[in-house]
């Protein structure tokens, strides 16, 4: 079984649905909850890859997150950042921040030629369909890091660090009905949530779960799409 260790930062963003496709793929969580007062550690020690969730913005511990995440980038074991841990991993190797006040709601993104060859979006469709809620913007990518999909307005939505830390600043892991009970999004997003909501499970589902075989060694066995 391999496992991963899920630093969730607040208790309304956990992993929602994406949970159960890491566990289809084999995948075993080891949840952090900082949020509760528990550590976060230095190191993912013991487990083959860290997944950091979003809802951390300004938290006491952001300092910490961010030192875990440099050094899982520095040992390559496999990292997912999302929303503010995705802007959190961009900013610990250099990458730049703003705040944005912008509409939520659905997007579609389109992936760069870069991702072609990426071990976990490479597969991926050529448009991606997410969620946008956030109040940053990261603007700025590191030196050391490849665009993978960006938004027709330029957004440097999924970007990976290095060869094994991937960021993906909006959302794929709330159900249209989770989304609703956060009673921040009125209805007209909510309905163009649900229209787009298949589309997100087909594409993000295979996704999590390429993670999951990569973080279980399956690198070097799986195909990507423009592969010579």
């Amino acid at each position: 079984m391999t496992t991963a260790l899920v630093i969730e930062n607040d208790p309304a963003q956990g992993l929602g649905r994406a949970a159960a496709w890491l566990a289809e793929a084999g995948m075993e969580l080891d949840t952090v909850r900082p949020h509760l007062g528990e550590a976060v550690p230095y190191s993912a020690g013991g487990h083959e890859a860290l997944i950091a969730l979003g809802g951390g913005r300004g938290k006491d511990w952001s300092g910490d997150l961010a030192g875990l995440m440099e050094t899982a980038v520095a040992d390559a074991t496999p990292t997912l950042a999302v929303c503010s841990s995705s802007r959190l991993l961009a900013t610990a190797f250099g990458g730049a921040v703003e705040d944005r006040d912008e509409p939520f709601g659905p997007r579609m993104l389109a992936k760069r030629d870069a991702a072609g060859r990426d071990l976990v979006f490479g597969p991926a469709p050529m448009t991606i369909d997410v969620f946008r809620w956030r109040r940053q913007e990261l603007v700025a990518l590191p030196e050391d890091a490849t665009l993978l999909a960006a938004s027709p307005q330029g957004a440097l939505e999924i970007f990976r660090v290095r060869d094994s830390a991937w960021g993906v600043q909006s959302h794929f892991e709330f159900t249209p009905e989770q989304l609703a009970g956060f009673g921040v999004f009125d209805e007209a997003v909510l309905a163009k949530a649900a229209e787009v909501d298949e589309h997100i499970v087909a594409t993000w589902k295979p996704i999590l779960q390429r993670f999951a075989r990569v973080a279980a060694g399956e690198r070097k066995a799986l195909p990507v799409i423009d592969a010579r």
